[in-house]
């Protein structure tokens, strides 16, 4: 295989795989700048997503003020995502793997307030991410509208093709909550539909879980009794095991890296892959983040001072071995030790 090159193609070198995000993306001739950026994405007015992939996601990454530069690095590292997922998907999806990408602003108060891409693959995502513009906004009350970005994805979102296992993703990168209900002139005005009253956002999200595997990847928000209420909120809504708060915003894509890599069943070759990639200290912080999680019956063990089970949390007799997952006697969860 090649190298980061025109190709798409992942490589097994070491002088290649232990690129920063910044230096393959120089060398590839792919560069995020929001100095070059502007917002090029009208509002999805009647827009319907159709992909026939196997294998949809979908990233939508919050663009307001309180995120700071996070939105921009968060892209520039995103233009790896697509060539490392190839390292470890199953053959009969590599063919079959496609992202859309979105940015979510405040629709009470921005501009570009609901921007989505189509589904795409290996060149198109590289123009997809630099059409998504962080405008900065928000409205300053600890919440954006993260719920009219998941109503578009719920009402205008096609995906004959998907696998019901492993399931379709839907992930959300942001360090705010989201409004109880969603406007219906908000989705009038940005999506086209035409509701008769406003919809319950946990209702809407109850529903988009049955589509997607939803989840957040929540940055520590800058008020620390806020991001108590924030974290309450999604854990409500989402679960606790779909709430992953990042221990480090920058191995954000390798976190999402262990979430496909946990839902299509391939953890080992994502370990191995992550092990050359990066340093001790940066798979530390990723595996870290995602201590607990619980997909597809496998829980993934990484702290161990208190020996719980990740999915039920009853008390275990002994850890796993490395090499050798165990179930749980309580709910008979593989419990995966990395």
């Amino acid at each position: 295989m090649g190298g980061y090159g025109s190709s798409y193609d992942y490589s097994d070198s070491d002088d290649v795989i232990k690129k920063s995000a910044a230096a393959y993306n120089i060398d590839t001739g792919r560069k995020y700048d929001i100095a070059e950026t502007k917002a090029v994405l009208p509002p999805p007015i009647g827009k319907v997503l159709i992909t026939n992939a196997k294998m949809p996601l979908v990233v939508a990454v919050d663009v307001t003020g309180s995120m700071r530069e996070l939105p921009g690095l968060i892209f520039e590292k995103l233009c790896i995502l697509y060539n490392e997922v190839m390292y470890f998907l199953p053959e009969e999806l590599k063919e079959s793997f496609e992202i859309s990408f979105a940015a979510v602003g405040d629709a009470n108060s921005d501009q570009y307030s609901i921007q989505v891409t189509d589904f795409a693959r290996e060149f198109e995502l590289d123009q997809n991410i630099k059409a998504l513009f962080p405008e900065g906004g928000g409205g300053g009350q600890a919440r954006e509208t993260y719920e009219l970005i998941a109503y578009y994805y719920l009402t205008h979102c096609e995906m004959p093709e998907a696998y019901a296992r492993p399931r379709p993703m839907l992930i959300f990168i942001g360090d705010e909550g989201f409004y109880g209900k969603i406007s219906r002139n908000h989705i009038e005005n940005y999506i086209g539909n035409a509701p008769r009253t406003d919809v319950d956002s946990n209702a809407m999200f109850q529903k988009l879980k049955q589509k997607f595997d939803v989840f957040i990847l929540r940055i520590t928000y800058e008020t620390p009794d806020e991001d108590v209420k924030i974290h309450k909120q999604w854990v409500k809504t989402l679960g606790e095991d779909r709430v992953i708060r990042l221990v480090e915003p920058r191995r954000v894509v390798d976190t999402i890296l262990g979430l496909i890599a946990a839902n299509v069943d391939q953890f080992d070759l994502f370990k191995q892959r992550i092990a050359v990639r990066q340093t001790p200290e940066q798979v530390d912080q990723v595996f870290s983040t995602l201590d607990g999680l619980t997909m597809e019956g496998k829980s993934y063990m990484y702290k161990l001072a208190v020996l719980l089970c990740p999915n039920c949390h009853g008390q275990l007799k002994e850890a796993p071995e490395f090499d050798q997952p165990s179930q749980c006697p309580f709910c008979s969860c593989t419990i995966v030790r990395v």
